[in-house]
């Protein structure tokens, strides 16, 4: 392992001030499940890790008047364990419930999750069919963007120097909305995605409207938005079975040493047909 200097602040502006050293490149530190192996094998360069997770609210699970707002440093199983979470976004806490092992979720983190930018994460797709926002804070101020908008390319975000997510907030949806996150992997558990579908329908002005979001089939999380045009106008086994080859149709994927273009392509119709299917089963 490299040699690193270790800050753990004790406020947000301590934070900031560490995180813009200028003789330094520094990283945020949550529960170091992507950062220490690569650190590790020389792929991550640091002089410095700012420890974020003692910061007030950066744990924080609760409910605001725009929606449930999850801290950064929430690990994968208080996500999927918390009731406030199964309650408000149950797709969110499938999500989180699938990442990595029992050990890997009891340390990393959902701003981990999202910082690392790996297009087989687990969390956003379920935020991507949330309109979940990313919220991002530095000496200047707050912001926030949507899941969608906040990655550029495989490890590649938004992020400037000097900012820090501190968390998600996910809108409050309607009751009767219906979510389901599935997940194809070589391995049952503890394994990459190789395609992963978040669904979610809800209901809205007396109809039903979705949204699909596609993992591990792009540089980024993707929406499947000619699929959801298909099921906006029903979900009949024909606009079901219609909407999944539309998913492959605007998937991306690529061929590596874990699945070839064109199994991957398959499987996301494959995929999205099962996860669509379960979500109307419960719409009733």
């Amino acid at each position: 392992m490299q040699p690193f200097d270790y800050y753990r602040p004790k406020d947000f502006q301590e934070a900031f001030q560490l995180l813009t050293m200028s003789d330094k490149v520094v990283y945020p530190f949550g529960g170091g499940t992507d950062f220490i192996p690569m650190f590790r094998d020389s792929l991550w360069k640091a002089d410095a890790i700012v420890d974020v997770k003692g910061i007030n609210g950066m744990r924080d699970i609760r409910e605001t008047p725009e929606g449930l707002f999850v801290g950064a440093a929430v690990t994968m199983n208080e996500i999927a364990k918390s009731q406030v979470v199964k309650s408000q976004a149950p797709l969110l806490a499938q999500g989180a419930s699938v990442v990595g092992n029992e050990q890997v979720r009891n340390r990393a983190t959902i701003g981990g999750n999202l910082c690392t930018a790996s297009p087989c994460a687990d969390t956003p797709p379920p935020l991507c069919a949330l309109s979940a926002l990313v919220v991002l804070k530095s000496k200047e101020g707050e912001r926030r963007v949507p899941v969608e908008e906040f990655f550029t390319f495989v490890r590649k975000t938004v992020i400037k120097k000097g900012e820090l997510v501190v968390g998600v907030i996910v809108p409050k949806h309607p009751a009767g909305t219906v979510g389901v996150y599935e997940k194809l992997s070589r391995r049952k558990g503890c394994d990459l995605s190789l395609v992963s579908v978040a669904a979610l329908a809800k209901p809205e002005n007396g109809k039903i409207v979705w949204r699909i979001a596609l993992g591990a089939v792009a540089p980024t999380v993707i929406r499947a938005t000619d699929a959801e045009a298909i099921l906006n106008e029903g979900y009949t086994p024909e606009h079901i079975q219609k909407a999944a080859v539309a998913a492959a149709l605007q998937s991306k994927p690529i061929s590596d040493v874990r699945a070839s273009e064109a199994y991957r392509k398959s499987m996301v119709r494959n995929i999205t047909k099962r996860a669509v299917e379960k979500v109307v089963a419960s719409l009733g």
